[in-house]
């Protein structure tokens, strides 16, 4: 047998004597609503019917711009004003709080329709009535709606209790969007192009190259304030290639020769180091030098050592082999004589385990030539102009007493030698003569590197072995081979016609060499270069590096560019030469990061909006007796004849003393709903029919 509902029968009003009714009263009025079946506007009212559908097109809303500000490609103008303006953190918060107001509304709007069903559907304590009444009007949300119902529950209230379970725990939830959204928010890099007018170099006729190019500065007892990254183009020809550029040798290593091939190294007019290290792209001009060095095992004879002032060798030196791009100019008399003359000081390793903490006790110095000359040239010389680039002889000396092993390479040639004034001491001495092709030239280039790329090295001192740690120097200067470009934390350089397009006559009074080549000239004018005449670090570099790479030509191809970059650093801010330039830096910047919190909150909505659709759906199926947001019309259906004998003694009491007082009455567990009554929308008592 199905329940049924029995109306409780009003009793006569009592009438107060003393009012009368005028004729205006007690005429017939209009009817204040139709019997007809109610639409989805006039049930739920025209505001809260408004901000329903609103809510929906706000929260597509905040979840497009979510999605937005998570999906955009980098590239794109809006989002990158977005991120580099800073607002990434604003705008997730703001839309976040309003995603949450949104959300609450709905929840707000689904706890009336909700308490509408279950007050004309289902069976709800009479304590209970008023409150359930009332939120159809106004709710603090679904949770309140459990509060009433977390007793007397009956299988026709489920749907209605899960629904307003679901709505609780997504309204909850969506009040951490922000909190959820921003953990995963943090700092990264972006790309950011910009244009500028940078000063790139010196005007050979201006004021700065007038007074400075008679300065003659050694840099080499400079400590390097650190080492800038540069460009580097190398040569991937072969050699007969007719495709290569005049002067262009790949890299080789052949009997008694190491070629480092043409290396095109190019310092960028970036003086601060922060610019410098976040710079991915660099389009304008520069200083490209060409760094190529063969080393050549050489002939080496009229040798004398003498230790009166110092350990000093003297000798002549001359090649038998011939390296690509080999030139020699017969002197003024035709003669082939190409030897060389030296005078080097050097320090010799006293002790079996100086390569193992110190590197090669290397000396450089230049060799001179009172005869005919002989040399290679600069990849940017043209046909016919050819400058030969200077030549240093390297020795690697060691007490024999104290020699263990020595550089198998058959680069070097070996010689044990005693001292003319001390028959008592004699050192073995390595030899190497290396050829170099340095040329700079101030030319438009394009350098550019992934936006992962290194941050530039730095030394560390090595307290246990007092030396300085150079191996993220020596990487970056080329010390393993195996490492490409990007590797080693430098520019790719993009190939270009390397060649003078109107070679000076004097290439030594030019902006490029002004800035580079020109600190080389005072390698030589001393013969002591070598430990603890060379500064600590700059040897240090060169002498480890010399160990490690065992390449005479990579090692000093690698102390060359040394002095290059504290030359060119030390003069950027001379330079008087601007024109435009572009970068490519990386800006750190705050934007999303990881999708986690973002797809659980676009999960977390979907969800909540399917509810809120589904509350619809049952508000419309369900609650057709009943209204949302009409005032009177949820306290006029509370004054029934299940409450009109007792409800004006509780004008001043809580809802505590009216449960009570029905308990009292053994009303307490009495179930009513609102059904309409003879046209009159009432409360009636449900009954239990067996």
């Amino acid at each position: 047998m199905s329940p049924s509902y029995t109306p409780i029968t009003p009793n006569k009003p009592n009438i107060d004597p003393h009012v009368t009714e005028s004729p205006v009263e007690t005429a017939a009025y209009p009817p204040l609503y139709s019997n007809k079946r109610s639409n989805i506007i006039s049930r739920l009212g025209k505001f809260s019917t408004t901000l329903l559908l609103s809510s929906f097109f706000v929260c597509f809303g905040c979840l497009a711009f979510l999605t937005f500000l998570w999906a955009a490609d980098k590239d794109n103008a809006v989002w990158r004003k977005i991120v580099l303006a800073g607002w990434v953190t604003r705008s997730v918060t703001i839309t976040s709080l309003v995603l949450r107001w949104a959300t609450a509304a709905q929840a707000t709007i689904c706890t009336s329709m909700l308490a509408a069903v279950l007050l004309q559907r289902c069976a709800v304590p009479l304590h209970a009535a008023a409150g359930l009444s009332i939120m159809r009007v106004e709710n603090a949300g679904p949770w309140t709606l459990l509060n009433k119902m977390r007793t007397n529950w009956h299988i026709s209230s489920v749907l209605i209790a899960i629904l307003a379970i679901l709505l609780s725990v997504t309204t909850l939830a969506l009040q951490f969007t922000s909190t959820a959204l921003l953990s995963q928010v943090g700092l990264a890099t972006l790309p950011v192009f910009s244009t500028s007018q940078t000063y790139y170099g010196t005007d050979p006729d201006g004021p700065t190259f007038s007074s400075q190019i008679g300065a003659v500065r050694s840099y080499l007892d400079i400590t390097p304030k650190g080492y800038p990254t540069f460009a580097e183009w190398v040569s991937n020809t072969t050699l007969g290639d007719t495709r290569a550029q005049h002067g262009e040798y790949p890299p080789s290593s052949t009997t008694g020769i190491r070629d480092s091939g043409t290396v095109v190294r190019a310092f960028l007019p970036i003086a601060d180091i922060n610019n410098r290290t976040r710079a991915t792209e660099y389009s304008g001009f520069g200083t490209a030098v060409d760094t190529r060095v063969v080393c050549i095992r050489p002939n080496i004879t009229n040798v004398e050592f003498t230790t009166g002032s110092g350990y000093l060798l003297t000798g002549l030196v001359d090649i038998e082999q011939k390296p690509a791009g080999l030139l020699q100019t017969p002197d003024d008399n035709g003669s082939s004589n190409y030897s060389m003359s030296f005078s080097c000081g050097f320090g010799a390793a006293a002790s079996n385990n100086f390569s193992l903490t110190r590197g090669w006790p290397l000396a450089l110095c230049v060799p001179s030539t009172d005869n005919s000359r002989q040399g290679i040239y600069s990849i940017m010389d043209p046909p016919g102009l050819e400058e030969l680039g200077k030549s240093y002889l390297l020795i690697n000396a060691t007490s024999t007493s104290s020699v263990t092993t020595l550089d198998s390479s058959d680069v070097w040639t070996n010689l044990v030698v005693q001292a003319t004034d001390d028959p008592t001491n004699s050192v073995t001495l390595q030899f190497t003569l290396c050829m170099t092709a340095f040329s700079a030239q101030e030319l438009l280039i394009n350098a550019t590197r992934p936006d992962y790329a290194l941050s530039e090295p730095a030394l560390t001192w090595n307290t246990s072995t007092a030396t300085w740690n150079t191996s993220s120097v020596q990487q970056q200067l080329g010390s393993n081979s195996k490492l490409s470009i990007t590797d080693r934390g430098l520019f790719a350089l993009q190939p270009r016609v390397w060649g003078w397009v109107n070679r000076p006559e004097f290439l030594d009074l030019t902006g490029g060499a002004f800035s580079t080549t020109s600190a080389l000239d005072s390698i030589g004018s001393s013969n002591r270069m070598y430990q603890n005449f060379l500064n600590d670090v700059q040897y240090a570099i060169f002498s480890q590096m010399g160990g490690i790479t065992a390449n005479p030509a990579v090692t000093l191809q690698a102390f060359l560019t040394t002095v290059l970059a504290i030359t060119y650093y030390d003069r950027v801010g001379m330079f008087d030469v601007a024109s435009d330039s572009s970068m490519v830096v990386l800006e750190q910047v705050t934007r999303p990061l990881k999708w986690t919190a973002y797809t659980a909150v676009v999960a977390v909505v979907g969800v909540h909006l399917c509810l809120v659709v589904i509350t619809g759906l049952v508000f419309l199926g369900m609650g057709g007796l009943s209204q949302v947001g009409g005032a009177w019309a949820a306290v006029a259906q509370l004054l029934g004849p299940a409450t009109e004998r007792w409800i004006g003694d509780v004008g001043r009491g809580n809802d505590g003393v009216v449960k009570k007082m029905l308990g009292v009455r053994g009303m307490k567990t009495l179930l009513v709903r609102v059904e309409d009554v003879q046209g009159r929308m009432q409360l009636v008592t449900k009954t239990k029919m067996g």
